[in-house]
C-alpha cells in the first residue's frame, strides 16, 4: 500500500517535470493507476481492521454471557 502511494507521488512529480505532450499523458495515467491501487488497498486494509475489531468485540460479549449470543 505504501509502495503504491510513493509510486503515485513519483508519477505525479514526473508529470510536473515532463515537458512533452505525450509524456504528460503517460505520467498522468501511471500516477492515476498507482493512486487507484493505493486507494483500493487502503479500503481493503481498513475494512479488515474494522472486521477484526468487531470480531474481538463479539468474542468479548460472548465471554461475558457465557454462551453464544441469541440476539436478544
Amino acid at each position: 500500500m505504501v509502495i503504491f502511494f510513493v509510486l503515485g507521488l513519483a508519477g505525479f512529480g514526473t508529470h510536473g517535470l515532463a515537458d512533452g505532450g505525450e509524456a504528460i499523458i503517460i505520467a498522468s495515467i501511471v500516477s492515476g493507476v498507482f493512486f487507484t491501487c493505493f486507494l483500493i488497498l487502503f479500503a481493503i486494509y481498513w475494512t479488515g481492521y474494522l472486521l477484526k475489531g468487531h470480531a474481538t468485540w463479539q468474542a468479548e460479549r460472548q465471554a461475558e454471557s457465557d454462551g453464544p449470543s441469541t440476539g436478544q
